[in-house]
């Protein structure tokens, strides 16, 4: 299984639309790239909402985060969470990502 090693455009929009609903930050859509710094940048993202993120990321791509996935780095960047949830999405080597 080969992936490019930038994060897919579509994971990438796909994490950003659930973190932008759960956080309910509509407003700051347009401002959130790979490089927007989360937790510790963004107030509205605290130890609740990070659980409340990491179900919501659980659904939307149908993965599993056990705890001690769960470290802070993680929640660096959107690029970095995108990244950490591409790692977890099932890959079909036919038609792409599967979630």
């Amino acid at each position: 299984m080969t992936r490019s090693p930038e994060i897919s455009q579509a994971i990438l929009d796909d994490v950003k639309a659930v973190v932008v609903v759960t956080l309910d930050i509509e407003d700051q859509a347009d401002d959130l790239g790979p490089e927007t710094g989360l937790y510790g940048n963004l107030p509205e993202l605290d130890s609740l909402t990070v659980v409340k993120l990491i179900v919501a990321l659980r659904k939307r791509f149908r993965i599993e985060i056990e705890i001690d996935e769960i470290v802070g780095d993680i929640f660096d960047t959107l690029g970095r969470l995108a990244a950490f949830v591409e790692s977890k999405v099932r890959w079909d080597p036919v038609g792409g990502v599967e979630y």
